[in-house]
Formats: structure tokens, sequence, C-alpha cells
């Protein structure tokens, strides 16, 4: 009984090492931007907006009444290289906004096709797309990078099919929005109400409201499945270990 224990011990370390050796090499692949032979035409394209002639409209969500004022048309093709998930713990910012569940920052054209974005740092805070160009890249390479090709979009959402898509777009992720550029506010905020950029060449942030998002291409699948299974198998074998441990017939009485 001895010798078995300590077999099925000795495999369960293993499977332990490997799980854990797989998850950390999984975890430094698994949000790699893709490169440019990986990008779909269509995130080559500009950002559509155009005219619309729409009436506001009300929508609720947990109780709270929105005021959605609809001013563009827009669609937009991009590769995300950051978001924000509105719910996590520390965003008490967003804490009354039920319908922005998330922002995402994405790049197209010229950003991709000089592939400068390789070379850069992305990161998302409660309201904000940061870009950061490391120590030691060329003021000729970080001058290849346009502002006018990315944006921070701040999406609205009522539908929950849609809000599953867009929760499941991940770094790299090729992607396609289309909906609306929109003001909006709701009972809480008196007379706050939240305007979305109407351009590319500010510094503010889109407000769309969704009406259809597709998820064209997924980055890094087998890098991201090898993540989930090595990080479940890592945890098992810990509370395997421990249960055997606790089992061990050379430590009962």
């Amino acid at each position: 009984m001895d010798n078995y224990y300590l077999k099925l011990k000795k495999f369960v370390g293993t499977i332990l090492l490997v799980s854990l050796v797989a998850m950390v090499i999984s975890i430094l692949q698994k949000d790699r931007l893709p490169g440019k032979e990986e990008i779909l035409d269509e995130l080559y394209n500009e950002p559509l907006q155009t005219e619309l002639s729409m009436a506001p409209f009300t929508i609720g969500k947990r109780g709270v009444n929105y005021l959605i004022k609809p001013l563009y048309n827009y669609e937009l093709y991009g590769m995300v290289v950051t978001y924000h998930h509105s719910y996590v713990w520390w965003d008490t910012e967003h804490k009354d906004d039920f319908i922005n569940t998330k922002d995402i920052c994405v790049i197209w054209g010229d950003n991709i096709s000089s592939e400068v974005y390789k070379k850069m740092k992305f990161s998302s805070g409660s309201w904000t797309c940061y870009y950061d160009f490391p120590s030691g890249l060329s003021c000729a390479e970080a001058a290849k990078f346009k502002g006018t090709c990315l944006s921070n979009n701040h999406v609205l959402l009522a539908d929950d099919r849609l809000n599953r898509l867009i929760m499941n777009a991940e770094r790299g992720d090729q992607i396609y929005i289309k909906g609306y550029l929109v003001s909006y506010t709701q009972e809480k905020w008196g007379s706050f109400e939240r305007r979305s950029s109407l351009s590319r060449k500010d510094n503010l942030c889109e407000v769309i409201y969704v009406a259809d998002f597709k998820i064209l291409k997924k980055a890094n699948y087998f890098w991201r499945l090898l993540y989930k299974i090595s990080k479940y198998m890592f945890i098992l074998c810990i509370i395997l270990l421990a249960l055997m441990h606790y089992k061990d017939p050379r430590y009962s009485v």
C-alpha cells in the first residue's frame, strides 16, 4: 500500500509540474498580438460613420432606465489591443452604469500595416486606453503609430447574447462592431450626459450602442486553450496531493 501511494503521489506531482510549466508558457503566449500576415483585409478599412435620423429611445437594465440619443450610424473593424471589464471590483466609477459593461480599445489601418503595434505596450483604465513606446524604440519607429487609427470604445448593450460575445473578445482578436454613436444618460445622473466622440482625430472615446458584434478571428486559440487546461489541471493536482497526504496510511493511527 505504501508503495502504491508513493507511486501515485509521484505521478500526480509530475502532472503538477508539467501543468505549471505549460501554464507559465501559455500565459506568456496567450495575449500575443498577431502579425500583419494574420490580419484580415477588412481591418485596413477606416471606421464608417454616416448620417442618422433616429429618435431617442429608452432601455431598462437592472431596474434603471437609460435614455439613448443616437447621433450617427457607425461600423468598425479592428484588432483588440487592450480592454477593460467595468464590473471588476476596483472600478467604482461604473457601479451605477449597467449597460457599459466593457471598453474595447482597437487599432486598424496604418497602425496594422506598419506593425509598430508589435513593439508597443497597451493597457486600459476605467475610462482610457493607454499606449506606450518602450525605451530603445527609435523616433522614426514611434512616428509610424497614428492616433487616428486607434479608438477606445465604450460599448453599451441591452442584449444578453451580444453581451456574451463582447465579453469573450480578448487581446489580439479581430472584431466587427456595428451600431450607433450615442449620448446617453440615466435617472440617477441628473443633468449629466455621456457623449461619444464624433471624430477619430481627437483624444476622446467613442460611445457605441451595439446593434451587431462579431469576433471575426480569434487570436492564440491554442495557447488560450492550453492555459485553461493547465490551470485546472494544476488546481486539481494541488487538491489531489492534499487529499492523498491526508489519507496517506503512513500517517493514519
